[in-house]
């Protein structure tokens, strides 16, 4: 079965049928993946500054990730289920584009790195080391460009 194909069975579930034909799903389940991207994005920042020495100095590393971090995990799992039910809901939008899976690459990349930096944190008492602030910058990096992709996976055109 080839990803035309998957796409095309995906579509035809009742599942996937219900979410298509339900008027408030699809925007619905945008707004929560938005909403929850945007405080994910903001906490890895907070977290950033902090590695690289430019903000919530009065908190110690350590703490600041920890809290930050589960807000990021948690996040990220809100993400991981509302963009599963948006590639159920429109698998020919997601399933047969590229862009979709540059940003899965990406969400990869981010996510290993973000637990680096989490268990590095812990460790870390006062000023992290430059790999950990490049660390730092680089997952900011990723999830701009993961925020980028997935306003492009609507507007590039599957293969």
């Amino acid at each position: 079965m080839d990803l035309h194909q998957f796409s095309d069975w995906l579509s035809s579930t009742a599942f996937s049928q219900t979410i298509q034909t339900t008027t408030w799903a699809i925007p619905g389940i945008q707004t929560v993946h938005i909403l929850s991207l945007s405080l994910l994005f903001a906490s890895a920042v907070l977290l950033a500054l902090r590695f690289a020495g430019l903000g919530l100095l009065a908190e110690p590393l350590a703490s600041l990730a920890a809290r930050k971090s589960r807000v990021i995990w948690l996040t990220l799992v809100v993400l991981v289920i509302s963009g599963s039910l948006l590639i159920v809901a429109e698998p020919g939008r997601t399933v047969t584009n590229p862009v979709f899976y540059a940003k899965m690459v990406m969400l990869l990349m981010v996510v290993a790195l973000t637990a680096w930096l989490t268990l590095a944190a812990r460790r870390t008492e006062f000023r992290p080391g430059p790999l950990l602030v490049m660390g730092a910058v680089l997952t900011i990096a990723l999830w701009i460009g993961i925020i980028f992709a997935g306003r492009l996976i609507a507007y590039y055109e599957s293969y």
